[in-house]
């Protein structure tokens, strides 16, 4: 009678955790034991667009991003407008489940542009925050396009509107170092451009980090580093390490000096992640989510042409490869795949166990560990 009474606990118990998980207030029973120890303890930023529209709500604009710029064809929403609920709610549960710490909201192309599309969609990103509480990431912004062309009063107006979300929303703003966090797109001579009122953390951003080398020390970018936009090298002294799958222009009217960076069918992301583990910065930042203009998108998209370097066979990899390396902060994921970066060795964990694999299809992700890992988790192998 104890026996199955018991049982019957059990199964309510599982029966209630599996709801919690299907409304978004429990995590997936998915990954190894949890443990109070951490591999790598960085924080986690992603850079999220916020311009596209759908061709309902939108046809100019639709037009202009959607139509002219991409040629990709995001796989989850298709063509979808930024301010969609539906849309902003899967991809902040989903971000929220894997570890993502906070968004960086793209507006450096001006708050009120686009017709205020722009400031629409983000007003609709802290909405989605808020109704989803603990279970969506914090938001902060990247912005600084007044001061690219010498306004500083228009900067300090830009500032202005971004302490009033902090303000309204503080409890989804994110902060760092004590205050709500203000990435600076900027030029050479404003990277240590401030707030006059200082009322955030401000850290620089350019449109390849190589571009602001010659001003490396000048303005403290071995300490603080560069928050994006395209991360083609590091500055490895500072507080933070960047990801990014890949860059192009090559198919749109956009115009850059600077070559494509090709992804190298995934191989330059799942490397650059296995760089930032190893380093264990304070911070990690991808850019990014969904600028598929630029081609730096980490959404599954369907390729509506050929481009060189995307030959990934899962159109998700990108997304599970951000997953698995955010999972390796306190272990493994159920089944998914493993090998140290110096052993070709394979192994799928497994109830606990890490289990040789003899032979792979291709389409398996394997996450690559730095070499100390699998000492470090404790969990055995056969």
């Amino acid at each position: 009678m104890q026996q199955k009474q018991h049982r019957l606990c059990q199964i309510i118990i599982s029966l209630f955790s599996a709801f919690l998980v299907g409304t978004g207030y429990a995590q997936p029973a998915d990954s190894s034991p949890a443990t109070n120890r951490e591999y790598y303890s960085s924080q986690v930023g992603l850079w999220y667009t916020v311009w596209w529209d759908s061709l309902e709500r939108d046809p100019v604009f639709f037009k202009h991003h959607w139509g002219t710029n991409t040629r990709v064809k995001p796989i989850k929403h298709g063509y979808y407008a930024t301010d969609d609920p539906e849309k902003l709610g899967d991809d902040f549960r989903f971000f929220h489940r894997i570890g993502i710490d906070y968004l960086i909201l793209d507006d450096t192309n001006a708050h009120y542009n686009d017709g205020g599309n722009i400031a629409r969609h983000i007003d609709a990103c802290f909405a989605m925050a808020k109704e989803l509480g603990n279970n969506a990431p914090k938001l902060c912004f990247a912005g600084g396009r007044p001061l690219i062309n010498g306004d500083v009063d228009g900067m300090q107006a830009e500032l202005d509107i971004f302490a009033g979300y902090a303000e309204k929303y503080p409890d989804n703003t994110y902060f760092w170092k004590g205050k709500p966090l203000f990435v600076n797109f900027n030029i050479a001579k404003n990277y240590s451009y401030q707030d006059k009122q200082n009322r955030f953390t401000m850290r620089p951003a350019t449109g390849h980090l190589l571009e602001g080398f010659h001003a490396y020390k000048e303005h403290n970018l071995d300490k603080t580093g560069m928050y994006g936009w395209v991360f083609d090298m590091q500055y490895e002294t500072s507080e933070v390490h960047g990801i990014t799958p890949g860059f192009s222009r090559s198919h749109n009217n956009l115009g850059t000096i600077l070559e494509p960076i090709e992804r190298e069918n995934g191989e330059r992301y799942r490397r650059e992640w296995l760089n930032a583990v190893k380093r264990k910065p304070e911070m990690i930042v991808i850019s990014s989510w969904n600028d598929h203009a630029e081609e730096t998108g980490i959404e599954a998209v369907e390729l509506l042409e050929p481009i060189p370097g995307r030959g990934e066979e899962d159109p998700f990899f990108y997304e599970k490869i951000t997953e698995g390396y955010l999972a390796l902060k306190t272990g493994y994921l159920e089944n998914w795949y493993y090998r140290s970066e110096s052993d070709p060795q394979v192994f799928q964990y497994h109830d606990g166990r890490l289990n040789k694999v003899s032979r792979l299809n291709g389409k398996e992700i394997v996450i690559v560990t730095p070499d100390d890992y699998f000492d470090w988790a404790g969990v055995p192998r056969d």
